[in-house]
């Protein structure tokens, strides 16, 4: 197989795992109706930064130490699903009224918050360590190149940028943001269900 012909598998790969339901595209989803689009694409920039490093540990062979030690991985799961349970039981309490408008100054230490969030979320997610770890290093090999073992990061950057960013632009539009303030309650507690329901999954997997 060509490099190009396995860049372009790597990529529609990569885009399919990103977009598949889970915690990652939900907290975006859900970031972008709620708070607007700019608070998600920082939520997506920092999910991003975690899949840049998790691609980087699987790229130097790191991930064979939970091979060595399957207790740290077992601690990165629960991590991952308390971590996820905070998140569900944050959006069953959040108010019914008015969202923070896009544009208002708020909290100075937002653009933090979202990005610290995302990444957090992102890097405790063991569905991003299995993927990395078993699906991405089959199109990168330990023998493959420093041009390939770079395109193929690059491909996992405009992959996050590609699908967070459609993600925020879809779920900020006005006749989203609207059909959400009418049930913005039962919305984030369906949102925080799935959130547990993914941590419940996470910690048996």
């Amino acid at each position: 197989m060509s490099t190009w012909m396995l860049l372009l598998s790597l990529a529609a790969i990569d885009i399919l795992s990103i977009a598949s339901p889970g915690p990652n595209i939900l907290l975006v989803s859900q970031t972008a109706v709620g708070h607007g689009r700019g608070r998600a694409l920082l939520t997506g920039y920092g999910l991003l930064a975690a899949s840049l490093v998790w691609a980087c540990i699987a790229l130097l062979g790191l991930t064979a130490l939970f091979e060595v030690m399957p207790s740290l991985q077992t601690g990165m799961q629960i991590a991952g699903a308390l971590f996820l349970v905070y998140i569900g039981i944050r959006l069953w309490r959040s108010p019914a009224g008015p969202m923070v408008e896009e544009g208002v100054a708020v909290d100075p230490h937002a653009t933090r918050k979202a990005i610290l969030r995302g990444f957090v979320t992102g890097i405790l997610n063991p569905k991003s360590l299995t993927y990395f770890a078993t699906i991405f290093v089959l199109f990168v090999p330990a023998d493959a190149s420093l041009e390939l073992r770079l395109s193929a990061l690059a491909v996992v950057a405009v992959d996050g940028l590609l699908v967070y960013g459609l993600a925020a632009f879809l779920f900020s539009r006005p006749a989203v943001k609207k059909g959400y303030l009418a049930l913005r309650r039962p919305i984030d507690r369906v949102c925080g269900t799935l959130m547990m329901v993914f941590a419940g999954k996470l910690a048996m997997f």
